[in-house]
C-alpha cells in the first residue's frame, strides 16, 4: 500500500481509495494576521488566540485582563506578541505552527 501526497491510498497498482488529507505540517492560519490582532491593545483582549482556535485560553486571557484592569492581560499579550514575532513556538489549536 502506498499513500500519495494527495491523501489517496493505492493498493495493487490499480485500486485507489480516498482517505483523509495528509497534514502539511503548517496551520491554515497566518502568522501576520495573528500578530496584527495581538497588536490591538497589546493582546489584552486575546483576539489573536481566538483567531488561531484557542478559545479557552482566549477567554481566560480576556477574563484575566478584565479582572486585573488590563495589567496581566497586557503582560500575557506582550509575551504572546514576542513569541509570535521572534519564534515559531506559537501554534494553532491543532498544535500546528502558523504559516
Amino acid at each position: 500500500m502506498i499513500v500519495t501526497g494527495d491523501g489517496l491510498k493505492k493498493t495493487n497498482g490499480s485500486q485507489t481509495t480516498q482517505t483523509t488529507p495528509i497534514q502539511t505540517g503548517l496551520s491554515e492560519k497566518k502568522k501576520s494576521t495573528a500578530i496584527l490582532l495581538c497588536l490591538i491593545v497589546f493582546g489584552a483582549f486575546g483576539l489573536h488566540r481566538f483567531y488561531v482556535g484557542k478559545t479557552k485560553s482566549g477567554g481566560l486571557l480576556l477574563l484575566v485582563s478584565f479582572l486585573s484592569c488590563g495589567t496581566f492581560g497586557v503582560i500575557w499579550g506582550l509575551y504572546d506578541l514576542f513569541t509570535l514575532m521572534f519564534s515559531d513556538n506559537f501554534t494553532d489549536a491543532a498544535g500546528l505552527p502558523l504559516r
